[in-house]
């Protein structure tokens, strides 16, 4: 494999901020790899921003899902006293010691969603342990950045909503994200993207 000399997506994101079709255009290679991954039936078990590496620094590169370590077949069971992951990133029903799914994985992608408009990983200005844990249990989420368009808004929303059968299925969220890089150039200045179909 080639050698990633862009780093990983997390420091990008606090060196410099991408644009809407630069952004697009990330997600939309992320979710592609997600997809491929899924229509293996595995998991990654540990999807987060410092696991996407960039081929270069440049907004454009190719990025990859890496650190397959944890990685299982969909719906293994595991055991609750051996959870591993970096929490913020971790989808409510992983925390409580549920077999992982693709949409915990779709959760962790709502997450680095959120982190695309902050510029910085989610819940930074607080310990990761129990008690956020519990928090992200109990619903908590990382605000909406101001000026968040509200269809992206509602597309993160809907990848970390609390209920993992109510979250995009990896399918989805990679037409509505190519959607959106494909016609954001032409359609933006009418306002006119959004989430298409049943969304």
């Amino acid at each position: 494999m080639d050698l990633m000399n862009g780093g990983n997506l997390r420091s990008n994101l606090l060196i410099k901020k991408y644009n809407p079709i630069e952004k697009y255009y990330n997600l939309t290679k992320i979710a592609h790899a997600l997809l491929n991954l899924h229509k293996c039936n595995l998991v990654h078990g540990d999807f987060h921003s410092g696991n996407v590496l960039l081929y270069s620094i440049d907004a454009y590169s190719s990025n990859y899902i890496s650190d397959f370590g944890l990685s299982r077949p969909v719906n293994q069971t595991i055991n609750s006293n051996e959870i591993y992951g970096v929490i913020p990133y971790m989808a409510p029903e992983i925390l409580r010691g549920k077999p992982y799914t693709k949409a915990a994985d779709i959760y962790s992608f709502g997450i680095i969603m959120w982190e695309f408009t902050s510029g910085i990983p989610a819940f930074n200005n607080r310990p990761h342990d129990f008690n956020l844990s519990l928090d992200i249990c109990k619903g908590l989420r990382p605000e909406i950045v101001k000026g968040t368009l509200p269809v992206y808004a509602r597309l993160m929303k809907r990848c970390w909503d609390s209920d993992p059968n109510k979250r995009l299925t990896t399918e989805e969220l990679h037409q509505i994200v190519l959607f959106w890089y494909d016609y954001y150039p032409k359609d933006y200045g009418n306002k006119s993207i959004d989430i298409p179909s049943k969304l």
